[in-house]
C-alpha cells in the first residue's frame, strides 16, 4: 500500500517528527505547497500539523481537500503544547479545525518543542499574556518553561495504529480472495 506524509508546522517540531516517522516507515514526506497527484495515488496518508493559538497550521488545506482526503485512511499527528491527556481542550482543537468528514480517522496529539529564546517577539509576549491571563498556577507554570518532547517514543501510538490498520486491511484482502 502506498502512503505518504504531509506536514505544516511553525518551529519545527512537526518537521522534526515527519521526518521521524518518514525514516521509520520509508515514507515521502510533503509539505502542502509542493503536494500534488502523489495525494491521489496514496491509500493512506499521516498528516502533521502544529497548532498556533488554537488553530491548526493545515486547517485551510484540510478544508480545501477534505473531499479528496475522505477517499484516504488518514493517521492525523497533532503537535502542540496542550497535554493530550486534557481532553477538553483536544477536543475543541479537533472540532474547531478538523472537518466533520474526516474526523473518524486516527488523531493523535504529540508534545511539541517550545524555546522562549527561539520564539518571534510576538510569541513571546502572546505567551506572557496568555500566562499572565490564566487561573491555573500549574498551567502558568507549564506555559512559562521550555520544553521538548519529540521523538520516536512519541510516535509509537501512532505507529501502532498504523500497523493495526495493515493488518486488518491485509487480513480483508485474504478473505475476499478466498
Amino acid at each position: 500500500m502506498k502512503g505518504l506524509i504531509i506536514y505544516k508546522g511553525k518551529y519545527g517540531a512537526t518537521r522534526d517528527y515527519a521526518a521521524l516517522l518518514s525514516k521509520e516507515l520509508d515514507l515521502p514526506v510533503f509539505t502542502p505547497t509542493v503536494i500534488g497527484r502523489q495525494l491521489m495515488e496514496a491509500d493512506y496518508v499521516l498528516i502533521g500539523s502544529s497548532v498556533y493559538v488554537g488553530k491548526l497550521q493545515l486547517q485551510s488545506w484540510l478544508i480545501r481537500n477534505q473531499e479528496w482526503l475522505k477517499t484516504k485512511k488518514l493517521f492525523f499527528f497533532i503537535v502542540c503544547g496542550t497535554p493530550a491527556g486534557d481532553k477538553e481542550k483536544t477536543d475543541k482543537i479537533i472540532a474547531d479545525n478538523i472537518p466533520l468528514s474526516l474526523r473518524n480517522n486516527s488523531i493523535l496529539f504529540l508534545k511539541g518543542r517550545m524555546i522562549r529564546h527561539q520564539l518571534s517577539w510576538t510569541d513571546r509576549l502572546l505567551l506572557k499574556m496568555g500566562a499572565w491571563l490564566t487561573k491555573d498556577p500549574e498551567e502558568r507554570k507549564r506555559m512559562q518553561g521550555d520544553f521538548d518532547g519529540v521523538g520516536m517514543p512519541a510516535l509509537r501510538p501512532l505507529l501502532q495504529a498504523l500497523k493495526l490498520w495493515d493488518l486488518e486491511k491485509r487480513q480483508a484482502l485474504l478473505h475476499v480472495n478466498y
